[in-house]
């Protein structure tokens, strides 16, 4: 009831409406990576910057219905499939209430879905599928079904990329030369660097679209916040953040290769990071995590707690607002961190 409801409520995002306008202008025979927008919206500087896959889904739903609420609609019923089958299958095995209560009612589904209509959520179900299906047995049917829901993840929003990964463990040597043999990490790097042509080929707007994110934006991150306050300019703020992201990614990756930590939790601690600490703290990008929440017991709970934190991120757009919300997923990541590092560092001295 509060799901539908929400479809008659104004959205906050205007990303919709980008939507919308890349939609209008497919239909029109328009290219939207070079074209201007076909009607008003928010940065209209901007060329569009989404994989080909997603513009075609754009160019559907506004085929169907021209009116932004289309993709609240299209969203939610896909999400309300997922949940449908992810249920009927794990019917055999009960699940932790506390996992079907925030399947059902958190409110990153609830907002971001059906009152905003942004599709991230999509990617995240199509990487689930993609990890669980490589995790299965070694049948032919589902490597091809996780090579498929790869490439869909891929296309639709370039996350795909995350579920190779999770195939290197199975492999009996853990030598990098094995590791960097695995089909589907050769097939998942082929076919993003594919989605990311057209941009980059098809429009001079390439550095104001897809690179738009390392220029200006930095919604609700107040590690900016406070070297703004410092004197830095937003830009130069940005410029620390995403490399302090990149070294902290040095470090996880180096524990990983010293064989402090497996592949999967370094694969978390890098993920949960970049979310936590990213320049643009939009909420929908936590939808990144749900695979993760649906297919790792160990780390569940925190992220679900930072699923549910992730909103917060809004109070950014309130003027004068302090950015609490940031520092709250910040001190909770970073003690989970911290504790899980201790116990990993005490299992490792204690052989």
């Amino acid at each position: 009831m509060v799901r539908v409801g929400l479809l008659w409520v104004p959205g906050f995002s205007t990303d919709p409406q980008r939507f919308l306008s890349d939609g209008v202008n497919l239909l029109q025979g328009k290219n939207p990576y070079t074209a201007p927008p076909a009607l008003p919206i928010a940065y209209g500087h901007l060329r569009s910057f989404y994989p080909p896959l997603l513009e075609g889904f754009f160019a559907f739903a506004v085929w169907l219905w021209p009116d932004g609420r289309i993709f609240r609609i299209l969203g939610g019923l896909l999400e309300i499939f997922f949940l449908a089958w992810f249920f009927h299958r794990k019917r055999q095995r009960p699940l932790p209430k506390s996992l079907v209560l925030f399947l059902l009612f958190n409110p990153l589904s609830v907002h971001e879905i059906w009152r905003e209509g942004h599709l991230d959520h999509v990617a995240a179900f199509a990487l689930f599928l993609a990890i669980a299906n490589l995790r299965a047995s070694g049948h032919r049917n589902h490597k091809l079904h996780a090579a498929f829901f790869m490439l869909f993840s891929i296309g639709w929003k370039l996350i795909g990329v995350f579920a190779a990964p999770f195939y290197l463990p199975r492999q009996r040597s853990s030598r990098l030369l094995q590791q960097v043999q695995n089909p589907y990490l050769w097939l998942a790097l082929g076919f993003l660097a594919l989605q990311l042509l057209p941009v980059w080929l098809f429009t001079e707007h390439s550095a104001r679209g897809l690179t738009v994110y390392t220029l200006y934006w930095h919604h609700g991150n107040g590690i900016i916040h406070f070297l703004s306050s410092l004197g830095f300019a937003d830009a130069h703020g940005v410029w620390l953040v995403k490399r302090g992201i990149f070294v902290l990614c040095l470090a996880i990756s180096l524990f990983y290769f010293l064989r402090w930590l497996n592949l999967i939790h370094s694969l978390v601690l890098a993920v949960g990071s970049l979310l936590v600490f990213f320049p643009v703290q939009h909420p929908w990008y936590y939808f990144l995590l749900f695979p993760f929440i649906l297919l790792l017991k160990r780390w569940r709970n925190v992220l679900m707690l930072l699923c549910l934190l992730s909103p917060l991120s809004y109070l950014d757009y309130i003027p004068a607002s302090f950015p609490w919300g940031f520092w709250l997923k910040a001190v909770l990541w970073l003690a989970c961190v911290f504790h899980f590092i201790r116990k990993q560092t005490w299992k490792l001295f204690s052989r």
